[in-house]
C-alpha cells in the first residue's frame, strides 16, 4: 500500500500542470494551435536529438526500441482498421493514436526515476526504449493522424516534413561517430525536456479550456482503454514470457521498465497532433484526460500487484 500512495502522490504535479493549462486557454487566452506547434517542431526534434545521441548499450537492448515500436504498430493499426468498421471517419483515426501511443516520458519516465532510484543505470536503457515510441509517434502514428484529415499524398507530404524524424536521423549519425556534444547543449537539452513535459501536459488543459463541455463517447472511451489498458500489457506479458523461457536476452529489471512502460496512459502528444491535424481535437483533449485521471489509479495498482 505504501507504494501506492507514494506514486499516486508524484503523479499529482503532471495532474497541476493540466490544471494550469486549462487557465491559460481559458483566461489568458493561450492558442491551442501555437503551443502544439511548439511542443511537436520546437521541443520534440530536440529532446528526441538528445536522447538518441547519448545513448550507450549493450547489443541486446537493440531489441527494446524494436519491441516497443513493433506492439505500438500492431495495437494501432489493429485499432485503426476495427474503428474504420465502426465509426466509418476520423475517430478511427483518433483511436488508433489514443490506443497505441503509450505517455512514455511525462509519466513513464518520472514512474522509472521512482522505482530505481537505488540503481539510476536502468533510466537510460528506459530512455532508450522509448525511442520505440519516438519513431512510431514520428512514422506510423502521424501518418494514422494526418490520414484522419488528408488524402494519402498529403499525409505523406506532412510526414516527410515531420522534424523529428530527422532528429532521429542526425542524432544516429553523431552517436556512430562518437562526436562529441558541446556542454552548452546538454545545459539547453536539460531546459527542452523540462519544457516538454510542462507544455506536453499543460496542452490537454488548454485544449480543454477551448470546449464548452467534454466530448466524451462511451463506445469510444472503451476500446481505447480496451486497446492501451489491456492489449498493450497482454502483448508485452507475452514477449516477456517468450524471452523468460526461449532467447533469454533481458533481465528482470529491464522486465520491470517494459511493464512499466506497457501501462502507461495516452501520450499527451495526441492533443498536440489533434490540434495540429484538427483531428476531432476536442475529443482527444478529453480522452486523454480522463484516460489520464484513470492512470493516476490504475499506475500504482499495477505496480503494487505486480511486486515491482
Amino acid at each position: 500500500m505504501d507504494i501506492f500512495l507514494t506514486l499516486f502522490t508524484n503523479l499529482i504535479p503532471l495532474y497541476i500542470l493540466i490544471g494550469l493549462g486549462f487557465i491559460a486557454g481559458r483566461f489568458l487566452h493561450v492558442e491551442r494551435m501555437s503551443i502544439a506547434n511548439l511542443v511537436i517542431y520546437i521541443c520534440l526534434p530536440v529532446v528526441a536529438f538528445g536522447f538518441v545521441s547519448t545513448l550507450e548499450f549493450q547489443l541486446s537492448y537493440i531489441f527494446l526500441p524494436i519491441i516497443i515500436l513493433t506492439i505500438s504498430s500492431i495495437v494501432g493499426l489493429g485499432v485503426y482498421a476495427l474503428g474504420k468498421r465502426m465509426f466509418g471517419d476520423n475517430r478511427a483515426n483518433l483511436l488508433s493514436m489514443c490506443a497505441s501511443m503509450p505517455n512514455s516520458g511525462y509519466f513513464g519516465l518520472p514512474l522509472v526515476i521512482l522505482v530505481f532510484k537505488e540503481q539510476p543505470q536502468w533510466v537510460g536503457v528506459y530512455m532508450f526504449m522509448m525511442l520505440g515510441v519516438t519513431i512510431y509517434e514520428a512514422t506510423i502514428g502521424y501518418y494514422i493522424a494526418a490520414r484522419g484529415s488528408y488524402s494519402v499524398s498529403d499525409s505523406i507530404k506532412k510526414l516527410m516534413k515531420f522534424p523529428a524524424l530527422y532528429a532521429i536521423a542526425l542524432a544516429l549519425i553523431v552517436n556512430i561517430s562518437g562526436a562529441e556534444l558541446p556542454e552548452q547543449f546538454y545545459t539547453y537539452w536539460a531546459y527542452f525536456k523540462g519544457a516538454y513535459v510542462v507544455m506536453g501536459m499543460m496542452i490537454i488543459g488548454v485544449a480543454l479550456a477551448s470546449v464548452e463541455k467534454l466530448v466524451i463517447g462511451p463506445r469510444f472511451l472503451s476500446l481505447v482503454a480496451l486497446g492501451k489498458f489491456i492489449i498493450w500489457p497482454i502483448l508485452m506479458i507475452i514477449i516477456m514470457a517468450i524471452d523468460m523461457h526461449l532467447t533469454h536476452l533481458f533481465n528482470a529489471e529491464i522486465y520491470k521498465l517494459m511493464l512499466i512502460l506497457s501501462i502507461v496512459p495516452p501520450a499527451a502528444n495526441i492533443a498536440a497532433f489533434a490540434a495540429q491535424l484538427n483531428v476531432q481535437p476536442e475529443k482527444a483533449a478529453t480522452t486523454v484526460l480522463l484516460c489520464t485521471i484513470f492512470a493516476l489509479f490504475y499506475i500504482p495498482f499495477i505496480v503494487m500487484i505486480s511486486g515491482i
